[in-house]
């Protein structure tokens, strides 16, 4: 992706722009899907919580409801809120519950000092063939290679998107 999106944060000492291929290599392909919203999740929220300059990265906090690897690595590689101990894990976030065979939810809180921003991505975001493919029992390598596919056309389409489309922030 040569256009990719980026998103900038305030370092220790000056501005750190973060492109979103530099995300993907740092995460692989295991959950592109996942990596690609979250990382549009990031610049829908982010300059809600600092309309005037880029967030300082050490000030934010997470709590996401959704484990999955992709969603972890965004957050991180932008934030660096794991490594900060500034993440937490929350399933039982009430908002975005898509799959109905794991007990998660596709959103977040994202927290500057005293400022939050809820992000909860939009239905059809992830279409039903993903939810599906998460519900299947003895894949095969023809479906691994399928569910790979599909998760790297979500990717391409998600970051395509202007991202506060793909979420209901408040």
């Amino acid at each position: 992706m040569s256009s990719a999106p980026t998103i900038t944060v305030a370092g220790e000492e000056e501005p750190i722009s973060i492109g979103f291929d530099a995300v993907a290599a740092y995460h692989g392909q295991a959950a592109l899907a996942m990596l690609a919203i979250t990382f549009q999740g990031l610049r829908a929220t982010l300059p809600i919580l600092s309309p005037d300059r880029p967030a300082q990265r050490t000030a934010l906090s997470v709590i996401s409801g959704h484990p999955g690897p992709g969603v972890r690595d965004a957050f991180e590689f932008v934030t660096r809120v794991v490594t900060r101990d500034a993440y937490v894990i929350d399933r039982s976030l009430p908002l975005a519950r898509f799959n109905p065979t794991a007990d998660i939810s596709y959103s977040f809180v994202i927290s500057l000092g005293d400022r939050k921003v809820r992000a909860a991505l939009n239905p059809g975001v992830l279409p039903p063939q993903f939810f599906e493919f998460l519900a299947m029992k003895d894949k095969t390598a023809d479906d691994l290679a399928d569910f790979s596919r599909l998760r790297s056309a979500i990717a391409k389409h998600a970051l395509a998107q202007d991202p506060a489309s793909l979420f209901s922030l408040d």
